[in-house]
């Protein structure tokens, strides 16, 4: 049965990947669950890309992920619906951790803030958070770099479910850059949450130092062995794509976007001016 729930708030290409593999490796009693669910493919290598889209659709869909009607549900505020998926992901979440004597689960995912949020803190009477968050300028160029579909996974910046409303045309870079602030944004307001019973914050860069990790463990009352350094998980290059470098566009991007941010957010504000002031020091 599971006593504690620990639920990721990250905007992605934030050491997701890495952090699951310390949970996998070292946690006692602890369900780690990476982008749930994952797809398990049955045809060989050939066919995978046909098994893929067959697959979301229809089992391991993008709505249990987190992506496409919630995404679209959210933006609606039609929270039953979410809800209804929140629901039928905690009864395999328990299923599997009975089978496997699990007492604690801990759900990395960056749909949990985009939308799931809102089914799963109904449901439950108390849970911990976990904001996994990496530089933004990084977090950045590191989508940039991997290609993909920015609304297959965010909501629009005109949405008028977002904290942060962005209604100007923008570049890829920035609909990135946006994304990383409403994240932020809204972590500040979900940690506030009553039912919430522990915050805790993790560095992308502290996922180097393994006491900040057992640190972090420790906070959240997660048992493990022993372990040291991991070897960060970098799935851009894995799949062949560039590694992440800031370079003086990056710069003048960043600079420009940070003139678009509400005044009255502070706080985001100089987690962005501390990125700048970081990077163009390098530079």
């Amino acid at each position: 049965m599971i006593k504690d729930y620990i639920f990721t708030i990250t905007n992605g290409r934030s050491g997701q990947a890495t952090l699951h593999k310390y949970l996998k490796l070292y946690s006692i009693q602890c369900l780690s669950a990476f982008e749930e669910p994952n797809i398990n493919f049955i045809l060989p290598k050939p066919f995978n890309n046909i098994e893929k889209k067959f697959r979301r659709k229809y089992i391991e869909t993008d709505e249990l992920l987190g992506r496409g009607k919630i995404i679209t549900a959210y933006q609606n505020k039609n929270f039953k619906y979410i809800e209804r998926i929140a629901s039928i992901r905690l009864r395999k979440i328990s299923k599997y951790a009975k089978k496997e004597n699990d007492k604690i689960y801990f759900d990395i995912s960056k749909f949990y803030v985009r939308g799931l949020y809102e089914g799963f803190n109904s449901l439950l009477n108390s849970f911990k958070l976990v904001f996994l968050v990496r530089d933004p300028l990084l977090n950045m160029k590191s989508y940039i770099n991997r290609n993909k579909n920015f609304l297959l996974d965010n909501s629009s910046p005109c949405s008028r479910s977002n904290i942060f409303i962005l209604n100007e045309n923008i570049t890829k870079e920035e609909l990135y850059l946006w994304s990383w602030c409403e994240t932020f944004l809204r972590y500040n307001i979900i940690s506030k949450s009553k039912k919430v019973s522990k915050s805790v914050v993790i560095n992308t860069d502290d996922l180097d130092k393994p006491n900040l990790v057992k640190r972090a463990f420790d906070k959240l009352e997660i048992k493990y062995k022993p372990f040291k350094k991991l070897k960060k998980v970098n799935t851009n290059e894995q799949v062949g794509n560039l590694k992440t470098h800031i370079d003086r566009k990056d710069i003048k991007i960043l600079k420009a976007f940070i003139r678009k941010v509400p005044k009255d957010y502070k706080s985001l504000t100089k987690a962005l001016n501390n990125s700048l002031n970081l990077h163009e020091k390098k530079i």
